[in-house]
C-alpha cells in the first residue's frame, strides 16, 4: 500500500508527514499557482520575450497546469498585443495584468482585456526613503489605482513590495489603510530581496493571516538560496496563492516555479493539478527562449541530475534493477519519468567495471572477458582525464576496437 512519502514514483522522508510536523501546518483549502515568468522572469538581464515567445510560454504553462499567468501590459504595446492574443486561445489559466500603483498602468491592463490585476507599491522604509515618499503617499497611490481597477470590474491583488523588511506595526497600519479605502480582493506579501528564513516566513504569514480578513498571496525571491523553502513555509502558514517563475528566472532570482509545484505535491502532499511530466519540456522551452542554459546541477531539470558516472553508484543501481527496483539516480528519491526525464549512465574517470559491463550490453556489444573489460576501464579513465569529460558512446566503441585490435 502506498503512503504519502513512498510511492512507485518517489521516496521522500516519512518525517514530512508525522503528526508532530503536520499539526503545525495550516493549509488553505486550495493552493493557487501563480506564474510570473512573463513579467518578473523577463526582467532577467538580457532576456527578451517576443510576443510569439510569450504565446508559446503561456500555452506551455497552461498545459503544465498553472492557475495564473502574469504579464505587465505597461511594458510595451507588444505586451498588450501578447495578452490579447493569449486571451483568444481559450486557456484554462487566468491572465493577470501586473501594474505599478498608477492609473496609467491600470488603464493599459483594462485595455488589454485582463480580468484581474496585481498592483504593486512600496511600504519598505528603505525604498520609500530612496523615492522620497511617505507611507501615506504610497498608500494613496495604491488606493487610487485599486479604485480604478475595481470600477472596471477587475479582481485586484495589492502587492506590497519588500514587505519582509517593513516593521510589523508599520506594515499593519499600511495594510489596514489600503484595505479600508481601496477594497482589494487579495493581499500579496513579497519577500522582494529574499531575506526571510523559512521559520520567519511561517510566523510572518501566520501573523498576517490572524490580522487580515483577505486571501494572502506570497511572492518570494531566492537571493540567499532559501526561496523554495520560504515559499513552502508560507503555504504551510496558510497562504492561498504562491508565486514563482520557471527556472527561477528573474532580475534577482525568483523562486523556481517547478520546484514549488513539485515540493507541494511530494513534500507536502498537496495536489495542485500540475502535469509534472511536462516539467522538463517547460523549463527547457523557457531557457531556450530566454537565451540561457540550464545549470547541469539545477534541481529537477539540470542536464546531469539524472545522470550517474561513479562506479559505486552504477553498481548499486544495477543491483536495484536486478531486484525490479527502477533506476532512480536522483538520490533514489524520484523517478525521472515523473518529470518528463530519463535516467542515464555515462562513463568517465569515476567509472567501475559494472559501468563497463553495463555499457557493453547497452550498446549491444559482446560481454568480453574480465581482463578485456579491465583494460577497457583503464582506457576509459585515461580518456576522461585527458579530455576532462565523460566518454561518448562513439569514443567508447573506438576504445574497445583499439584494445581488441592490439589483443
Amino acid at each position: 500500500m502506498e503512503s504519502r512519502h513512498l510511492t512507485d514514483q518517489w521516496c521522500v522522508s516519512p518525517y514530512n508527514f508525522i503528526d508532530e510536523v503536520r499539526s503545525e501546518m495550516h493549509f488553505a483549502p486550495k493552493i493557487t499557482i501563480h506564474d510570473c515568468t512573463l513579467r518578473d522572469g523577463e526582467q532577467h538581464p538580457g532576456t527578451v520575450f517576443t510576443k510569439e515567445d510569450k504565446i508559446m510560454i503561456a500555452q506551455a504553462l497552461d498545459e503544465y497546469g498553472v492557475d495564473r499567468i502574469e504579464i505587465m501590459p505597461a511594458v510595451s504595446q507588444e505586451d498588450i498585443d501578447a495578452i490579447v492574443a493569449i486571451n483568444v486561445l481559450g486557456l484554462k489559466a487566468e491572465v493577470v495584468g501586473f501594474c505599478r500603483a498608477n492609473v496609467n498602468d491600470v488603464a493599459k491592463s483594462i485595455q488589454s482585456g485582463v480580468h484581474s490585476v496585481i498592483i504593486e507599491v512600496f511600504a519598505s522604509p528603505y525604498l520609500l526613503h530612496a523615492l522620497g515618499w511617505s507611507m501615506e503617499q504610497s498608500a494613496e497611490k495604491m488606493i487610487e489605482a485599486t479604485r480604478l481597477a475595481k470600477e472596471h470590474g477587475l479582481r485586484v491583488t495589492n502587492f506590497i513590495v519588500d514587505s519582509t523588511r517593513t516593521e510589523w506595526d508599520d506594515l499593519r497600519n499600511f495594510l489596514d489603510l489600503i484595505i479600508e479605502k481601496g477594497h482589494p480582493d487579495n493581499i500579496c506579501l513579497a519577500d522582494s530581496r529574499g531575506v526571510l528564513i523559512p521559520q520567519a516566513a511561517y510566523h510572518f504569514i501566520r501573523k498576517a493571516k490572524a490580522h487580515l480578513g483577505l486571501p494572502l498571496e506570497f511572492h518570494g525571491h531566492n537571493t540567499f538560496g532559501l526561496g523554495t523553502g520560504v515559499a513552502l513555509a508560507a503555504v504551510c502558514a496558510g497562504a492561498e496563492v504562491v508565486h514563482g517563475a520557471v527556472n527561477g528566472l528573474g532580475q534577482t532570482a525568483n523562486v523556481a516555479l517547478e520546484e514549488i509545484c513539485l515540493d507541494l505535491k511530494i513534500m507536502l502532499g498537496i495536489d495542485t493539478g500540475i502535469d509534472y511530466t511536462k516539467t522538463y519540456g517547460l523549463c527547457k522551452l523557457v531557457a531556450d527562449l530566454a537565451g540561457i542554459s540550464l545549470l547541469s546541477t539545477k534541481p529537477l531539470v539540470g542536464e546531469r541530475v539524472f545522470t550517474t558516472e561513479a562506479g559505486v553508484g552504477v553498481s548499486r543501481l544495477l543491483k536495484m534493477a536486478e531486484k525490479g527496483i527502477p533506476l532512480v539516480p536522483y538520490a533514489d528519491s524520484i523517478y525521472p519519468e515523473f518529470l518528463g526525464r530519463k535516467s542515464e549512465i555515462v562513463l568517465g574517470k569515476k567509472s567501475g567495471l559494472s559501468s563497463i559491463d553495463y555499457k557493453l550490453r547497452d550498446l549491444g556489444m559482446p560481454a568480453y572477458p574480465a581482463e578485456i573489460q579491465q583494460k577497457i576501464l583503464e582506457q576509459v579513465k585515461q580518456y576522461s582525464l585527458r579530455h576532462k569529460s565523460v566518454v561518448s558512446d562513439e569514443a567508447f566503441k573506438d576504445i574497445v576496437a583499439g584494445i581488441l585490435t592490439s589483443a
